[in-house]
């Protein structure tokens, strides 16, 4: 289904960017530019690395699944009739 492709091609850009936050955090507290006490930093960047995984995951399945649909679909639906 076109929507369902669409819907995962979103939700991939959504968890790659989330997975850059990830990164942006990273990168300022090995530069040493951050200003979060450590404990926060880290439970930032795990925060938003688990949840940037979590989501390609969940638009994975949501594309595979509408990979699966297409396949089952009749083509047309007068060849029913």
């Amino acid at each position: 289904m076109k929507n369902q492709n669409t819907h995962a091609l979103l939700l991939t850009l959504v968890g790659g960017y989330i997975l850059y936050i990830a990164y942006q955090l990273l990168d300022g507290l090995l530069a040493g530019k951050d200003e979060m006490p450590l404990a926060a930093a880290i439970a930032a960047i795990a925060v938003f690395v688990i949840g940037g995984i979590g989501v390609l995951i969940y638009a994975w399945k949501l594309w595979r699944d509408a990979g699966k649909q297409d396949e089952t679909e009749p083509e047309d639906e007068t060849t029913l009739k």
